[in-house]
């Protein structure tokens, strides 16, 4: 089961958390067709719209705030030099962490150890700072096509891993820190280990974890999208043989983290915009948690679990935007916005493509048109290789953006056909 980062150590000096649990419907038909949808206009205080795309009978989701994207398939498949990679920043991490320990029991009173955990906290915000530098000059230069996507899963995959090892230091210094004999960590320095164990968590995710299993080797190879613009990116898969669609969306210029929350410390209100902006998600909830503290830099998470799977989703109360989503869904769940039907006589190959919303999945079925059976087929989206369909015929994957080539071999016979979304949503 997806593991939601919305469980990582919580405390409510930082981050507001309001987790909504949706009923589950029994028996929700498979990719059945969604009428049209559009996009959220529903504004935070001060008239700033976030850019979460809605979409019926499903939950609504991020998307880049641009047109001008740039989005590729890759294939995330064994890299000894990206193992070494994450290998490595591991062990700096873990080395770091070691050296703050160390100098932690060292220190001769109280006030020394209070200033060891001063610059502690400070090293670890600094740390985090690194990787969204490192992440931001990642999504530019593939924006740009100075690197390829598989460039891309290999700085992930240490952006994760150095993510993880950093809340992990924060969590073993502040530990041992408060359970150090005739020692009361204050209070001001526990919330700056709350803030950089948080701050490390808005830096891994389940995605980025699929993408560094699969270039260290313990899990098979998967094709991801990687999509950037305007700051922002998005990657996403699907995996036939699990039946889960991944995706996560970063919008770094949407998370400004400073000046006046707008919601004054309103938990109410920020749950109240959170849910205008998930309707589907948030429909049929049955539990409000709205008993939380004042909280840190007014970052708002929010996690809802639905009949489709899983959304966790953090907004800026500095200026009412959601920056932040990650979303699991079950593939068999997912209903349809459009489907598309390619046929090729001399071939007697069918293809057809049930599609949900750009960057989001799609699914492939190949039959042999006379005989009505499956056929085992190599599939290629925009000259890219993401799979076969298999003894089933069939294949799940994502979809690049609104328009995709799609190719379809068997043997020696070949289809190819253009998929354009009429809608989004889905």
């Amino acid at each position: 089961m997806w593991q939601v980062p919305a469980m990582r150590y919580l405390l409510p000096a930082l981050v507001a958390v309001f987790v909504v649990t949706a009923t589950v419907a029994v028996g929700t038909p498979a990719l059945s067709p969604g009428p049209q949808s559009g996009t959220a206009t529903q504004a935070a205080p001060g008239s700033i719209a976030a850019p979460v795309t809605t979409a019926r009978n499903t939950t609504n989701y991020l998307e880049l705030p641009t047109e001008d994207t740039r989005s590729r398939i890759g294939n995330a498949s064994l890299d000894l030099g990206a193992a070494v990679a994450t290998d490595s920043a591991q062990l700096q991490e873990t080395f770091t962490s070691e050296t703050d320990v160390e100098q932690f029991r060292m220190a001769p009173n109280s006030s020394a150890k209070t200033a060891v955990l001063r610059e502690t906290a400070t090293d670890l915000r600094d740390r985090t700072s690194a990787l969204r530098q490192f992440q931001r000059r990642t999504i530019q230069q593939f924006d740009d096509g100075q690197i390829s996507a598989r460039v891309v899963f290999r700085r992930f995959a240490v952006i994760d891993s150095r993510a993880r090892a950093i809340e992990e230091s924060a969590v073993r210094i502040q530990g041992l820190a408060q359970f150090t004999p005739q020692y009361t960590v204050p209070f001001e320095i526990e919330n700056r280990f709350s803030n950089a164990r948080q701050r490390a968590g808005l830096f891994y995710t389940d995605p980025r974890q699929n993408i560094r299993s699969s270039l260290v080797g313990t899990r098979n190879t998967k094709q991801f999208l990687v999509q950037t613009g305007s700051s922002g990116i998005v990657l996403s898969s699907a995996d036939s043989r699990r039946q889960a669609y991944l995706r996560e969306s970063f919008i770094d210029n949407r998370f400004q983290e400073g000046g006046n929350d707008r919601f004054n410390g309103d938990i109410t209100a920020a749950i109240d915009f959170v849910y205008d902006l998930y309707p589907w998600a948030a429909r049929d909830s049955n539990q409000r948690n709205d008993d939380i503290d004042s909280m840190l830099n007014g970052v708002y998470q929010a996690s809802f679990d639905h009949k489709h799977g899983e959304l966790l989703t953090y907004l800026d109360g500095s200026n009412g935007e959601i920056f932040f989503e990650t979303q699991e869904k079950r593939l068999s769940t997912l209903p349809v916005g459009e489907t598309v039907t390619a046929r090729n006589a001399t071939a007697d190959l069918t293809a057809q493509v049930n599609l949900s919303h750009p960057t989001g999945p799609i699914e492939l079925t190949v039959r042999d048109t006379a005989s009505g059976d499956a056929v085992d087929a190599r599939i290629l989206i925009d000259g890219q290789f993401v799979g076969t369909t298999g003894a089933d015929g069939r294949l799940w994957t994502v979809q690049p953006r609104t328009s995709t080539r799609i190719k379809v071999i068997a043997g020696d016979d070949h289809l190819t056909f253009t998929t354009a979304h009429a809608v989004t949503g889905g």
